[in-house]
């Protein structure tokens, strides 16, 4: 197989992957009054954890811009703690809250829960085969992604 059909095929499972979790995308919403993006990025950070804002950013492909209206209203809800570095006061650093630690929990147990439906449509021997294929997958892009750090 050449490199344009692995990246065609790739390109084709990323959006495959994109339409499932489109469905998945008004739990964020239906579950807290805060938006999607801002829980989306409450459960990115809660899986980062402590981390710097510029590195935050850089990591999800989020203007630091956008990323600190974000983190300001999270913030103001309690969900998000922010502190300056005291090496480098240019620095921020963002990390969940307590309470933003169960909402992130709540969320991603909902996230999987719903995951869970969409999976059991699948017979036995597809649900196998998916899951060996996804764990050799996972290996091989976390190669990729080392590789291109």
């Amino acid at each position: 197989m050449t490199h344009a059909e692995v990246t065609q095929l790739m390109a084709e499972n990323m959006r495959i992957i994109g339409r499932l979790s489109s469905r998945l995308n008004p739990l964020f919403e239906q579950t807290t009054k805060n938006s999607r993006q801002q829980m989306s990025v409450l459960v990115r950070l809660y899986l980062a954890g402590k981390i710097k804002l510029k590195d935050f950013a850089n990591r999800e492909v989020i203007s630091t811009a956008n990323l600190c209206s974000v983190f300001r209203k999270l913030e103001s809800d309690k969900l998000v703690v922010r502190s300056i570095d005291s090496n480098d006061h240019r620095d921020t650093w963002y990390e969940v809250t307590k309470s933003g630690k169960v909402l992130a929990e709540k969320l991603i147990d909902k996230f999987m829960l719903e995951l869970e439906k969409i999976c059991k449509v699948l017979p036995k021997e597809d649900e196998d085969a998916l899951a060996e294929t996804v764990r050799t997958m996972n290996g091989i892009l976390k190669k990729m992604e080392l590789a291109n750090a």
